[in-house]
């Protein structure tokens, strides 16, 4: 067992003291005076509502974000985008930007995302499989799928589904969820993680020069996807979570999705500690935090495992987190790298006396996404808040609740 970094109080009131500046970041990038809802490119909002939800802004504010995708990049189809847009953000990111905004738009009451063109739309990307395409081409009546299927979208859907209380999609996508990691048993076992499917299920272990990045996560690289491990394990817990209390089923119909991000925990507690300075650590966050409130809320799991989960919300939360929030209370924009062989890969992301030495601004010509500040800011509010929940959690059953 690792030992603790920070005493859990003294860590639960550092991250509401972040959620709070982060909050006011988010609002004073605004338009007039920032980008968000005057820059046409819907990365600038829809991670924002999410981290405005988290730090607690009011719903009428995050209400104006909703309306001005749906007012500004509502397309003919259901989906949302701006034409101008370049590829990265309206073909890769597709259904992943209304996937992440609806999901608040539910929380808030916003009626966009049940719009029936907008839901119908949506509900087209999920395959019979049950896991859900990036991108299916634009015209409704003829789907172009790709030709793999990631956790990405799938559990990003499921948290959708979960939150319209559409328990066949939700169960479906879960069901891909784990047929994706019982695929990869024996590879997980050698510290090694293959991220893609083909939609008749099989694992894709070819990998070609510069894929590694975006095929496989494995316990060496300091620099890779580990947002995989982390986005499965939330929605695994969250779908437990559901099965029992909402929607009365018993252990043994719920429980291989507890197993399921039981076994990605493990293979994550293999992970070096400069793995937790990378930026797409954050969802890892996220996935340990409702791995953890869920199994102190249900009473499940062991005390080992509940502790484990608790030392990767603190590394999460210290290095990913509260050691790279600048003093403005946003967090750096991200050069994402597509490839694996390109010099971009090589940008460090912790701050150094509150500065960044990385470009502020998309690269022309480079397989990178750009990832604004806003972007980057509203997804660790959204991934803060459920390590501080579970932190609350932890310590309210530990009865030390002092802060």
């Amino acid at each position: 067992m690792k030992a603790r970094i920070a005493h859990p109080e003294h860590l639960l009131g550092a991250i509401r003291l972040a959620l709070v500046q982060g909050g006011r970041f988010l609002l004073e990038a605004m338009a007039p005076h920032g980008p968000i809802l005057a820059q046409p490119n819907l990365s600038y909002i829809h991670k924002a509502s999410w981290g405005m939800y988290a730090a607690g802004v009011d719903h009428d504010t995050i209400a104006l974000l909703l309306d001005w995708a749906q007012a500004k990049a509502l397309q003919q189809n259901g989906d949302f985008y701006f034409p101008e847009e370049p590829p990265e953000y309206k073909d890769l990111q597709r259904v992943y930007r209304p996937l992440t905004f609806g999901k608040v738009a539910v929380w808030i009451g916003h009626p966009v995302i049940r719009e029936s063109r907008v839901l119908e739309r949506i509900l087209q990307y999920q395959h019979d499989s049950g896991g859900v395409f990036h991108y299916i081409g634009d015209n409704p009546a003829r789907i172009e799928p790709p030709e793999t299927i990631g956790s990405l979208n799938t559990t990003f859907f499921g948290q959708l589904m979960l939150a319209l209380d559409d328990r066949p999609r939700a169960e479906a996508a879960g069901q891909w969820v784990l047929r994706w990691v019982e695929a990869n048993g024996e590879h997980l076992q050698r510290g090694q993680l293959y991220t893609q499917m083909t939609p008749d299920g099989r694992l894709v272990t070819e990998i070609g020069p510069g894929e590694a990045i975006s095929r496989r996560v494995d316990n060496v690289r300091p620099k890779q996807e580990f947002w995989q491990v982390g986005t499965a394990m939330a929605y695994l817990a969250d779908l437990y979570e559901a099965m029992h209390k909402r929607w009365g089923e018993p252990e043994e119909k719920a429980e291989p999705y507890l197993e399921a991000a039981l076994r990605l925990l493990e293979f994550e507690a293999t992970m070096p500690l400069e793995t937790y300075l990378w930026p797409s650590k954050c969802k890892v966050g996220w996935g340990a935090a409702e791995l953890l409130r869920v199994m102190i809320e249900l009473e499940v799991g062991t005390e080992e495992r509940r502790e484990t989960a608790y030392q990767i919300c603190e590394r999460v939360a210290l290095f990913t987190f509260l050691d790279t929030q600048l003093p403005d209370g946003g967090w750096a924009w991200m050069h994402y790298p597509l490839r694996d062989d390109i010099p971009e890969i090589q940008y460090a992301y912790k701050p150094l006396k509150a500065t960044v030495r990385v470009p502020p601004h998309r690269l022309e010509d480079s397989h990178t996404i750009f990832l604004p500040r806003e972007e980057v800011t509203g997804e660790f509010l959204g991934e803060l808040k459920a390590i501080e929940e579970a932190v609350a959690a932890w310590l309210k059953r530990a009865g030390a609740e002092t802060v």
